[in-house]
């Protein structure tokens, strides 16, 4: 049974074992965030390298159906005062009527053939869209629709263009916007970059080539990174972010960390990944696992790291230490170490105090 006051000391911090014990045991409720450790293979990687590790981590993902994903919208774009969040007209409709699941890169811009299907249901790239606005915007590029239009409900625009680069017809969404676009746009250039020796039609002709990287042409380029710098990431894209991760999977990494349009198309391209010299964070993850038939303890640190560890008895005692071994996982022999029982290991790198328990049969 714990014993109720047991403190551990470590490093001059103490640690209360009994409650660490409930803080580890009981799931923690709310909404997903980013997983510890999930962009970790970005590190140090630049230009298409770094674009294929995005790729490689948020491809693979549920696969919905699509006829489903108004179910989804109560959801993913349900507005706090309650009605479907357009961002394609002023309308707040609370039922699904008038409204369509409005593809924001189109789908005619990749092969219609079955394997390509995934896509098509992506709820990061489906929104809830105002009919006759989804019915304008047809399959047209992005962007800046000049005096000459031909659709204009105070929201989405369209027309030719007057962006530098371009002169055909575009469409234009709201500033308020713009950057869920931007962001939309490169997510989906990202996640389906196997996809790129089938990007055809209007799509091609003003912003994407039909190769892995840079993909996007200038013209493009210059677009979005305009956009993504002067409609930075809401806390709609954020909270839409984490519902669509809980729902099929794969997040959309411009809106965790938008500093990787800049390694990829901006300022910083050529650069290679570091998230925390980006603005963020490394997160790291730390698990332990036992394996009874060889009496081992399994310790897994990402980004490995050669760290000191040490492992305290249910009464606080220290019963032993260790050193990881830079590997991103260290097999410990119990044998002779410790007895059956429950166990805390801690181990502390520079940026962050790990701790887990752990039980001994």
């Amino acid at each position: 049974m714990l014993q109720s006051g047991v403190s551990i000391t470590h490093q001059s911090n103490p640690v209360s074992f009994r409650w660490l014990l409930l803080l580890l045991l009981i799931p923690l409720a709310g909404k997903a965030t980013i997983p510890p450790g999930y962009y970790n293979a970005a590190e140090g990687r630049r230009e298409a390298a770094l674009k294929t590790a995005l790729h490689t981590l948020i491809r693979p993902h549920i696969q919905l159906e699509y006829y489903s994903s108004s179910t989804h919208f109560r959801t993913t774009d349900w507005h706090p005062d309650g009605y479907f969040w357009d961002m394609y007209s002023r309308e707040k409709r609370t039922s699904w009527s008038n409204l369509n699941r409005e593809h924001s890169m189109p789908k005619s811009w990749w092969s219609p053939q079955p394997e390509y299907t995934v896509a098509y249901s992506d709820l990061h790239n489906l929104y809830p869209s105002n009919v006759d606005a989804n019915s304008a915007k047809s399959n047209f590029p992005l962007g800046v629709v000049g005096t000459n239009y031909e659709f204009d409900n105070g929201v989405s625009r369209v027309g030719y263009n007057t962006y530098p680069g371009y002169s055909g017809m575009v469409f234009e969404p709201a500033g308020e916007y713009k950057g869920d676009f931007a962001r939309t746009y490169m997510y989906m250039v990202t996640c389906y970059e196997d996809y790129a020796p089938n990007w055809r039609s209007t799509g091609t002709e003003s912003m994407l080539y039909q190769n892995t990287y840079p993909v996007f042409k200038p013209y493009a380029i210059s677009l979005l990174m305009k956009w993504h710098r002067d409609d930075p990431v809401s806390q709609k894209e954020i909270d839409r972010n984490n519902a669509v991760y809980a729902i099929q999977g794969n997040r959309n990494p411009y809106i965790d960390y938008p500093a990787f349009a800049e390694f990829l198309w901006g300022n910083s391209k050529g650069q290679p990944w570091d998230a925390e010299a980006a603005g963020g964070e490394i997160q790291e993850k730390f698990a332990v696992s036992y394996q009874y038939a060889r009496n081992e303890l399994s310790i897994y640190l990402s980004p490995a790291a050669e760290v000191p560890y040490h492992i305290y008895s249910i009464d606080g005692r220290r019963v032993y230490s260790g050193q990881l071994s830079g590997s991103l996982t260290t097999i410990l022999s119990l044998e002779g170490k410790v007895e059956k029982g429950m166990y805390l290991i801690i181990a502390e790198t520079q940026r962050k105090k790990h701790d887990k328990i752990f039980i001994v049969l």
